[in-house]
């Protein structure tokens, strides 16, 4: 290869990673922010789900956290716990879907904002309920149970549901009302929310903190991975739209 060559191929490369660092636009910072999530919430959840196969690393602590909380239970605490632990049902997800949709839709239309957030939540639901059958990991012993649950433990279906609600929640308010602090305060409510329902799982010792943990990765990686689809499918329609308009302006 000539030293021509050379410097034209280093061109490329610098101007393409310049393009996936520039903070405007879908192709930009936001997308390559978008990747990097993606790629270490999976690589993140591929780790504990190795880590839950062989009982080690952190998984090897799951009993000895969930003994603390046993430990450390006290009558409010666990009355409050029970209705928050709800915010990461089903139900609850379905009553973000017909919020979003109805209170803060994407481009003014109620039903593609409501099938993507169904997207988001029921994709969540489906990737929980397949994981759960591979690793089929069972649940903490009953007698540290003071909540009904079934089936496998890993990964937590709550927490991950949480996730997926109130991030795509967090995400459409951000994109209605471009206000830093409007922005700000929603991500804030969701980690919150998020951040307590884990608890309230870990809590009531119907799930392990990997499972938590679990839930999380899974459903950031799936959660991410559709709003920048998304974001990408915006662009690229806005895009050629205006390609069409500026070629039919042409005499």
């Amino acid at each position: 290869m000539s030293p021509r060559q050379q410097t034209a191929g280093s061109m490329v490369v610098r101007s393409w990673l310049a393009a996936r660092l520039t903070p405007g636009g879908a192709l930009g910072l936001p997308l390559t922010v978008s990747f990097l999530m993606i790629a270490a919430a999976g690589w993140g959840l591929g780790e504990l789900a190795d880590s839950v196969r062989e009982n080690d690393d952190l998984a090897a602590g799951d009993a000895g956290a969930t003994a603390w909380m046993v430990a450390h239970r006290t009558g409010w605490l666990t009355a409050a716990l029970r209705v928050v632990t709800d915010l990461g049902g089903v139900w609850m997800a379905l009553a973000l879907v017909a919020v979003a949709a109805l209170g803060i839709p994407l481009s003014g239309s109620r039903w593609r904002t409501a099938a993507l957030m169904a997207l988001v939540t029921g994709g969540t639901s489906a990737l929980v309920n397949g994981v759960k059958l591979l690793i089929a990991r069972p649940r903490p012993t009953l007698p540290e149970m003071i909540s009904t649950a079934s089936g496998f433990s890993f990964p937590s279906g709550h927490s991950a549901q949480a996730v997926a609600a109130y991030a795509s929640l967090a995400y459409l308010i951000g994109r209605r009302w471009p206000v830093p602090a409007v922005r700000v305060s929603a991500w804030a409510g969701a980690g919150l929310v998020v951040l307590l329902v884990g608890f309230s799982r870990l809590y009531l010792g119907v799930h392990w903190l990997t499972d938590v943990l679990g839930g999380y990765l899974l459903a950031a990686a799936w959660t991410t991975a559709v709003w920048a689809a998304v974001r990408l499918a915006t662009s690229s329609g806005g895009a050629a739209s205006r390609r069409q308009d500026q070629g039919t302006a042409e005499p």
